[in-house]
């Protein structure tokens, strides 16, 4: 399963935070996607792979008390249009929305993915930022 973890941290633990961080290797059984960080400061966003709820939990324990984490499970926008228009073939167009009437829920679903769209762009335009050498 696709996880995007929010990671935040007190501004006082920042240097203990970055220090524990250089020094850890993430468990077998998780496969790490991209990072970035928050530059602004004291958050990180992880997408990652988890093999199962073990392996997660043995991720995440090493910093319990010192960094809060959110975690979402994820997908590829067009991977979940293609499992959306599945389930709308299935369903004949009832279920995804169908308590709304057609065109509303149409337009609500193309609100969402323009909405998705715009973040996705300010997460490529942040880590555009990031990569660039600022020295």
């Amino acid at each position: 399963m696709l996880l995007m973890d929010i990671i935040t941290w007190e501004p006082k633990d920042s240097w203990k935070v970055a220090e524990f961080y250089a020094n850890y290797e993430y468990p077998k059984g998780i496969k790490v996607i991209d990072e970035w960080t928050d530059l602004t400061g004291y958050r990180t966003f992880v997408i990652y792979e988890s093999d199962d709820e073990k392996t997660y939990a043995a991720s995440v324990l090493p910093f319990i008390g010192l960094c809060r984490f959110e975690t979402f499970p994820v997908m590829k926008l067009d991977k979940f249009m293609q499992l959306a228009q599945k389930f709308a073939e299935k369903t004949g167009g009832k279920g995804f929305g169908a308590e709304k009437g057609g065109e509303t829920a149409e337009k609500e679903i193309l609100q969402e993915i323009e909405n998705l769209e715009k973040r996705i762009e300010r997460l490529e335009r942040h880590s555009f930022v990031q990569q660039e050498d600022v020295t």
